[in-house]
């Protein structure tokens, strides 16, 4: 395996194309294809989803597609993060503490310009959590992480990652925060939605650099699990 600029990255060629398609299938075309099947589809059979079981039935197709198809590099991944195990738990801690930083100093910022700092996504989020902490829980510390990780550092960070350092950081950062706002952007655009997705740049940097030192992708997944819980269980209260 090489190592690029301090980066350890096994993905293949193959691999690196699935995962781009895929990245685009992911934050478009099943947001469409569920919600045809939930509106069309389901109430012919008798039954309707509701928002917390749409959530993981998205996680739920994006985990096994990646398993299916991403698997070996998962796996090599994986045996990264064996080998370097001190890499992945400084990485891990370091990148926790720079996102509490960094997120506080941008909501402290946007503090000055937004009446309230609860960005529609986080609202949604919110909201489900309460209703159904247990099924979040499911979503937001096992699937969600590996899903997003993976796509977001592996393949977008990781395949820009091996041509030019501040395209890999700037892409894929900039694809994250847009990954979780795109259909509020749509639906209810606003100024106020644009300085919203600057609540993301935080966890997209950090998540990215985790990956970049931590010499696995499993680094930036094992952070994105603990961001998750943190915030699920203060949720929750």
């Amino acid at each position: 395996m090489k190592k690029k600029s301090g980066f350890l990255h096994p993905m293949n060629k193959v691999e690196a194309i699935v995962g781009w398609v895929y990245v685009f299938v992911h934050m478009f075309a099943m947001v469409f294809i569920l919600s045809a099947l939930n509106n069309h589809v389901f109430p012919a059979m008798g039954f309707q989803l509701g928002s917390t079981w749409l959530n993981l039935l998205y996680y739920a197709v994006g985990f096994f597609f990646l398993l299916g198809f991403l698997f070996h590099f998962l796996r090599e991944s994986f045996s990264d993060m064996c080998a370097n195990i001190s890499n992945t738990v400084i990485a891990v801690l370091v990148g926790f503490v720079a996102y509490i930083f960094l997120s506080g100093l941008v909501n402290f910022l946007l503090s000055f310009f937004l009446t309230d700092l609860v960005n529609p996504n986080s609202a949604a989020v919110n909201h489900i959590t309460k209703l159904n902490p247990n099924k979040m829980l499911v979503i937001g510390v096992l699937l969600a992480p590996v899903v997003e990780e993976t796509l977001f550092r592996g393949v977008v960070f990781g395949t820009l990652r091996r041509k030019n350092a501040f395209l890999a950081y700037a892409v894929s950062t900039v694809f994250f925060a847009f990954y979780h706002l795109w259909q509020d952007l749509i639906l209810n655009f606003s100024p106020s939605m644009l300085l919203y997705l600057l609540q993301y740049l935080p966890a997209g940097l950090v998540l990215g650099w985790c990956y970049d030192h931590g010499k696995s992708i499993w680094a930036p997944v094992f952070l994105h699990m603990i961001i998750n819980y943190v915030s699920i269980t203060v949720t929750i209260g």
